[in-house]
């Protein structure tokens, strides 16, 4: 039986006096010498009826209320103010003054005298109670931090074949600060024979960009080379300006797509379940009553989900509904924009600082309109081109989303698009178009193609145990040039074992000879090694090709790849590579078709933080430089897996951090030296974009060493002894008289030891000069203090 609690005992104490002399104790009656007590209910005088008056605590569908409730006992009968049970969860209405349980309809309940408790049984019809939400997966994110610090990625890549050799270096730098962005510059610089030229070549600069986040409102400010934001239903454009926006990847943990949702009534405390597909995604408690049970899909699919409730009695129900998740559509009430101004960059990769003479401005925007509608805009204008359009995607019911827009351009163009897409368990269908005539141009058509008259894209698919197959159909019309159609058919079976086919047959429907067939076999040896062959005819060429690899572990290693072909590109390539914490190198050579060759290619970076240099692999995210505070060959774990041992500086620089999630990142302790302290062995850190953070593990050595102490006669000191070193707390003698004694200041140390019977002893010993693992010295003769 469950002990009661205090308001259990204030009860008892309250219904005790009552039961006295209900007539004379009032229910506002307060006890000056329990300031703590939890004050009964105020009763009117117009609310005082003939019979015993009760203060309980209230127990309603297994649920504890926490909370007493005034109750007037008739007979048999308890009755209370329609006020304090609508207060508890009764749907009542307002006209009723005093109910008692027994009039209310399905109505059970049971008085347990000895605690002063009502158990109430009451139908869900008959209550109002508060929705709890179940599976909320939003959580707040560690707080993102950066240090300061410089960082180089490289890649080199070299190659001779023919006489003639070619070598190109891409590089990154980055900057980067607590409070002040990340400023990087890429550039490619090149060189090739030429020939009766010689050598040639030079650099050019590709993207110089500023960019500052504030991820608690995910916004970001970017100044330097950026792209115009762009929807589905227009054209992104390079520009060197100003850009600020939105950034959702800067709050990892928030969910930006409507979630399907299951709303459901337990009508007595349960366990709740919830299945999708057949795998667990929730397990928690639910009190009676209605709750919402909101499911994450990892990505936009449509599927059948299961809840499953069990109550205190092992009674198992099942709900089967189907659910359908779309990341096209944003939550009701969320807006996602961006704002760009500055020049169209020109001629990238080829020149460095070519842009246009006149400024253009780009604005877009979508915003949840509901869980079912997200509403879409979109304008740009500059340099004598101008369009804007408003667009929107809906899913009217089930797993299906339709998308349309209309826009419009300077000089009456006019472009509209409309697409369907609808999936199921087995089946999926989808088709988009998007048309527009030839006065309609957008600000890239200044400065390249103008967009397609005409284009469309339908696909029928199905999936089918360990099958998938379908039928696909492009359409493409670019201004002043036929429409091309294009019709394809796919199949991909499973056989099981690790062994898969797959059959691919494109055809040009305005060219009979523009064909392709395309048949595989794919088998995957081992976890990581997988041999394939195939044969394939593009129009009048067909060939075959076997080709195994063993791809590099993202942990570093060795890896493969080996491919041979026959026909008119007969020949055949191989080449290595080898992954470690310095960097990834490659090499191998190629016969395929005229030319042969070999080459080389060496990627990795540099980095300068804290005041120390780091060699690492090449690093596209964040990182973190660890420190031990000087002590060397401390393993480091990343997400529980090793990732590396710090360096004789005591420092380790780990590469693969996510940036705005929590990363956590621990040392062993139990490969810390006996003699070492620690003040915390794990951390959880979220580095900001593209930045590294130092995270420390002060790991201190201190003089320790354990001592054996006997007494006169060579017998071991009694267990529980205390042996003071003059500093610190006392160490305690454990079994054959020996005793750990750390933080030792001195060479020379003097011990005095209190027995269990209050007499005391002193002893005395030097630490060894050179003391590599933790010494154990003695035995040390403890004499009798004078």
């Amino acid at each position: 039986m469950r002990h009661p609690s205090r308001p259990s005992s204030l009860a008892r104490a309250i219904a005790s006096l009552l039961a006295l002399d209900a007539a004379a104790v009032h229910a506002s009656t307060t006890h000056p010498d329990d300031s703590d007590a939890i004050p009964p209910p105020t009763v009117q005088a117009r609310d005082r009826v003939a019979g015993e008056d009760l203060y309980l605590e209230v127990v309603l569908n297994g649920n504890g209320t926490e909370r007493l409730m005034h109750f007037t006992r008739r007979g048999d009968a308890l009755c209370a103010r329609s006020d304090d049970l609508r207060a508890i969860g009764f749907s009542l209405t307002a006209v009723d003054d005093v109910r008692c349980l027994a009039d209310i309809p399905g109505v059970h309940y049971t008085y347990d005298v000895a605690d002063q408790r009502v158990r109430i049984d009451a139908p869900m019809d008959r209550l109002s109670l508060p929705s709890q939400v179940l599976g909320e997966r939003e959580r707040s994110a560690t707080p993102p931090t950066s240090g300061t610090g410089l960082l180089l990625n490289y890649d080199i890549y070299a190659a001779h074949g023919g006489g003639l050799g070619n070598v190109s270096g891409l590089a990154e730098l980055r900057g980067f600060s607590e409070g002040l962005g990340v400023l990087s510059n890429t550039s490619l610089t090149r060189r090739y024979q030429a020939r009766g030229d010689g050598w040639q070549g030079g650099t050019v600069r590709l993207d110089t960009q500023w960019r500052l986040s504030f991820p608690s409102r995910s916004l970001a400010l970017t100044v330097g080379d950026a792209f115009t934001g762009f929807l589905s239903w227009t054209r992104a454009t390079r520009i060197g300006g100003v850009a600020i926006g939105t950034d959702f990847a800067q709050q990892p943990y928030r969910v930006t797509t409507p979630l399907p949702q299951f709303f459901g009534e337990a009508t007595a405390p349960s366990a709740v379940e919830l299945y999708v597909d057949g795998v667990r995604q929730y397990n928690g408690r639910v009190p009676a009553g209605p709750f919402q049970l909101t499911a994450i899909p990892g990505v936009d699919q449509a599927g059948q989900a299961q809840v499953v409730l069990t109550d205190a009695l092992g009674r198992t129900s099942t709900v089967t509904f189907p659910f359908y998740a779309a990341r096209q559509l944003l939550r009701a009430g969320l807006d996602d924009w961006s704002v760009e101004l500055g020049k169209v960059r020109q001629s990238y990769g080829i020149r460095s600082f070519d842009y246009g003479s006149a400024a253009i401005g780009s604005a877009t925007w979508r915003h949840g309109v509901s869980d079912r509608l997200t509403l879409e805009g979109h304008a740009e204008g500059g340099d004598g081109q101008g369009s804007g359009g408003a667009g929107a995607v809906w899913n009217p019911a089930g797993a299906s989303t339709v998308n349309a827009s209309l826009a419009g351009s300077h000089g009456g163009g006019m472009q509209y698009g409309f697409g369907y897409t609808w999936m199921g368990r087995t089946m999926n269908v989808s088709f988009d178009s998007l048309r527009g005539n030839a006065r309609y141009r957008d600000v890239a058509s200044g400065y390249g193609s103008p967009p397609p008259r005409a284009s469309e894209r339908a696909l029928v698919g199905f999936n089918v145990r360990n099958s998938s197959f379908g039928v696909n159909y492009v359409r493409l019309r670019f201004t002043g040039e036929p429409a091309t159609r294009l019709a394809g058919l796919f199949v991909l079976r499973n056989l099981g074992h690790g062994i898969s086919v797959n059959l691919t047959y494109n055809q040009n429907l305005d060219d009979s000879r523009d064909r392709s067939l395309f048949a595989g076999v794919t088998v995957a040896l081992d976890e990581r090694t997988t041999w394939s062959t195939s044969v394939q005819r593009d129009r009048e060429r067909t060939f075959g090709i076997v080709d195994a690899s063993r791809p590099i572990d993202g942990d570093g290693g060795f890896g493969w790849h080996a491919q041979g072909r026959t026909g008119a590109q007969g020949g055949g390539l191989a080449e290595a590579g080898w992954l470690g914490e310095l960097g990834q190198a490659t090499v191998g050579a190629s016969d395929i078709g005229p030319d042969t060759y070999g080459y080389a290619d060496l990627n990795g970076a540099l980095v300068l933080m804290g005041g120390h240099a780091f060699a690492s692999r090449r690093i596209d995210d964040a990182f973190a430089v660890v420190s031990t505070e000087g002590t060397p060959d401390i393993p480091v774990l990343l997400e529980n897996r090793r990732t590396g041992v710090t360096d004789d500086r005591g420092m380790l620089l780990v590469a693969r951090l996510n940036a705005w999630q929590d990363n956590r990142l621990a040392i062993d302790p139990l490969d810390l030296p006996a003699d070492a302290r620690v003040q915390r062995v794990d951390a959880v850190v979220a580095p900001a974009d593209r930045s590294g953070v130092l995270v420390r593990f002060p790991v201190h050595r201190v003089q320790a060493a354990s001592v054996i102490l006997v007494d006169a006669k060579g017998t071991p000191l009694p267990v529980g002894s205390r042996v003071d070193a003059g500093h610190g707390e006392p160490a305690v003698v454990g079994f054959d008289g020996m005793a750990y004694l750390d933080a030792l200041q001195d060479r020379h140390t003097a011990l005095r030891v209190t027995l269990p019977d209050g007499s005391t002893c002193t002893t005395a010993f030097d630490y060894p000069d050179e003391a590599k693992e933790l010494p154990q010295l003695g035995p040390l003769t403890c004499r009798s203090a004078p």
